[in-house]
């Protein structure tokens, strides 16, 4: 035996001597698979592929090997066939989801006559609309001199040419119907998902845009995040949007309802006490105009009214304009949680500091929640005590990378 082979057996043989017991079985699970291996940075030693394999659990996690034997335990521990995601059907309605047509005012700056022979005879408008971000519900239409123009309001006619209508979004949220063992999402934008986590795309599965999904396992590569979201499906964190179960924040009954607003996620979910009922994406404040984080109760809700970005001036590039705005709720100050018709990016922020749901998913959440709105009535305002308080809204940003709670 050359001296070379005997100096590589003593090192293998004191590496082994210094190899703590291997972690017994109940030790290194499928809800902490990093617990597989020694998680202490200072250890001397590293194992190599052959005994990472054989002892996991007696191995520092970045030895040789280490990602792919837990990916292979963490594997064969999963339930067969992957369970699904705990939910009941909530209907997409075929028809209309609003009695309201939207429009968007374009090009400008566009007026708005009291009828459409005042502006044939040079009359003033009653409206202009110069900058920014205006929307309109429109409620008829008239004809004049071979011209068509759109009735917006009483007493308001705008000159079709200036207005492109949109159709609302018809996503919707998941209603849970038991509380949901693994996180869950959506995807947020188109993506074929890896057979390992930072592999190639696959070429013949594509996860779509608002598709649900559920996190079976993630793994950090790099700095990258990557999800298990089904079998030989991995898929890098930036293309979904994640709910996770939350503990009762500090200040809410046990029996409570609350509403939880994850602004790095952009998702809500809705919870009765410990359990989760309701989950969706959502659009928050842009960076300018951040949602604020913070637990606070819902003080006054409408089923509809207008909004308008009162701190700028009609010809500011900021300035906005949303008529019939539904399911409107104030939790703190003038942010609120409300449906908008102008967008279809839920998932993605974009609002100017409120919490945009779709139509659907506002209107449930409406329902929902405290204050209740009276038969007959539009609007509520939350009491101080009592039933009839309004319900809590937590505001608040998770990281990058969030705990492994699988």
């Amino acid at each position: 035996m050359s001296w070379q082979h005997k100096v590589t057996l003593m090192l293998i043989f004191c590496l082994m001597l210094v190899v703590p017991a291997p972690a017994s079985a109940s030790e290194a699970s499928v809800a902490n698979p990093t617990g597989l291996f020694l998680a202490a940075p200072e250890v001397s030693y590293l194992c190599p592929s052959s005994l990472t394999r054989r002892t996991p659990g007696a191995c520092p996690e970045f030895s040789p090997g280490a990602r792919q034997t837990r990916l292979n335990y963490v594997r064969s521990h999963l339930p067969n066939p992957l369970p699904a995601l705990p939910v009941e059907e909530l209907e997409i309605p075929d028809d209309a989801i609003t009695p309201y047509r939207f429009a968007y005012v374009r090009p400008l700056p566009a007026a708005a006559y009291r009828h459409p022979e005042e502006a044939a005879a040079g009359l003033p408008p009653v409206r202009e609309f110069l900058a920014g971000d205006n929307w309109l519900s429109v409620m008829g239409q008239v004809e004049y001199e071979g011209e068509l123009w759109y009735q917006i309001n009483p007493g308001e006619y705008l000159r079709a040419s200036h207005l492109a209508f949109t159709n609302p979004s018809r996503f919707r949220g998941v209603l849970l119907s038991e509380q949901p063992a693994y996180p869950f999402g959506w995807i947020n934008r188109g993506v074929r998902p890896s057979a390992e986590p930072g592999g190639p795309p696959r070429g013949d599965v594509l996860l779509n845009r608002y598709d649900t999904i559920t996190i079976y396992v993630q793994e950090l590569m790099g700095d990258e995040m990557w999800y298990m979201v089904g079998p030989d499906q991995w898929v890098e964190q930036s293309y979904t949007s994640r709910v996770t179960v939350a503990p009762i924040p500090e200040g809410v009954g046990p029996d409570e309802k609350w509403i939880e607003i994850n602004t790095y996620e952009q998702t809500m979910a809705a919870y009765e006490g410990s359990r989760m009922v309701f989950a969706t994406l959502v659009s928050t404040g842009r960076r300018d105009a951040w949602t604020p984080n913070g637990l606070n109760r819902i003080w006054y809700k409408t089923a509809v009214a207008p909004m308008q970005n009162r701190r700028v001036s009609l010809d500011s590039p900021r300035w906005y304009y949303l008529e019939s705005v539904e399911w409107t709720q104030y939790f703190f100050r003038d942010y609120a949680i409300h449906a908008a018709y102008w967008h279809d990016v839920f998932g993605f922020i974009r609002s100017s500091g409120c919490v945009n749901l779709s139509i659907l998913d506002a209107q449930w959440l409406f329902e929902w929640t405290t204050p209740h709105v009276p038969e007959g009535s539009r609007i509520a305002h939350g009491a101080e005590s009592g039933p009839n308080m309004g319900t809590w809204v937590w505001v608040h940003m998770t990281g990058p990378f969030p705990e492994d709670t699988n």
